[in-house]
């Protein structure tokens, strides 16, 4: 048997799909037809790629390491097929976007409106997703461009540095009253080691987030009073509104809470918190024309909302 791109479709539908008979369906093939081509592969390369069970196939472990292998073919060949079909002047195809919730929240809008504007054959998909799973993603060839917090040290992956983004103390009044500081002195921010007295609540030592807090503290030698571990970033939020904890999260994430005087928000110093945004790619599969138009814009939309204020990255002086 040679491989070719039809049997490889054929893998990937099934993978996908988790069943031979719904990925028939997709392919619009009939299922036994897609049987044999899926045991051809199999005999071709003398492993099994599938288990079969009575709910359908899950991939074996040389299934899910050849998926990997298939996917970045295929998304080789897609690329190429783009590049030949579209002039540089009008772009199109699959543009695919991944990126955290506290990020699409300012980028999605603009972005998608100045695409559809610019380049209407471009399909610009943009996917919330959780930063830890985005260079799998990416290495996957399933997403063009992920938004990170962080790097990934693999050289199959990609990163540029978009941003810095000041992570404060939000909290309430009440929860204020646990601090052994005067109110007056509160203006100029307070230092991470004079917080240990305030129950906190953080996410899990899974995200990201916390992972940067426990950098700061490390360095600092400062434990905190984590009373609950919450990942979701509007429930924290919440939390703190409701006075249960305070909690450290980026300004942009908090701004809208606290103009509203829902929220209090005060400045870390001693040192001053931050953390970084990256824009990640695929170092070894190739971009097409309309990924890297949109990964440009991508980049002047973030520095233009944050020239503008309407991405708030560092507290104002007496914020």
């Amino acid at each position: 048997m040679t491989l070719d791109l039809r049997s490889l479709r054929s893998f990937v539908a099934v993978a996908s799909a988790g069943s031979i008979s719904a990925a028939a369906e997709s392919q619009h093939i009939a299922q036994p037809a897609l049987s044999v081509q899926v045991k051809q592969l199999e005999e071709h390369l003398g492993t099994p790629l599938f288990d079969r069970h009575a709910r359908g196939v899950t991939l074996t472990a040389a299934g899910d390491r050849f998926l990997v292998h298939a996917m970045g073919i295929l998304r080789r060949v897609d690329v190429a097929c783009e590049d030949v079909r579209s002039a540089v002047d009008e772009p199109s195809g699959r543009v695919s976007i991944a990126l955290p919730q506290s990020v699409a929240k300012f980028v999605t809008v603009p972005l998608v409106q100045n695409v559809v504007r610019q380049w209407p054959k471009i399909r610009l998909q943009m996917v919330e997703m959780s930063t830890g799973y985005i260079p799998d993603q990416l290495l996957r060839g399933q997403i063009d461009i992920g938004v990170t917090f962080g790097t990934e040290d693999d050289a199959r992956l990609q990163f540029s540095h978009l941003m810095d983004e000041e992570l404060v103390l939000a909290t309430s009044r009440h929860q204020l009253l646990n601090l052994r500081i005067p109110p007056a002195m509160l203006t100029d921010g307070v230092a991470l080691k004079s917080i240990d007295s305030l129950p906190m609540v953080l996410p899990t030592t899974a995200h990201s987030l916390r992972r940067r807090i426990e950098e700061y503290l490390s360095k600092e030698s400062v434990s905190l009073n984590v009373i609950a571990e919450v990942n979701a970033i509007p429930e924290l939020i919440e939390l703190a509104v409701a006075g249960v904890g305070s909690t450290i999260l980026s300004f942009a994430a908090i701004n809208e809470p606290m103009t509203s005087g829902r929220l209090l928000a005060l400045q870390i110093k001693s040192p001053k918190m931050t953390r970084s945004i990256y824009l990640g790619r695929s170092a070894t599969l190739p971009m097409s024309i309309a990924a890297i138009k949109v990964q440009d814009l991508l980049h002047k939309t973030i520095d233009d909302l944050v020239a503008c204020g309407a991405w708030p990255c560092s507290v104002p002086a007496h914020a």
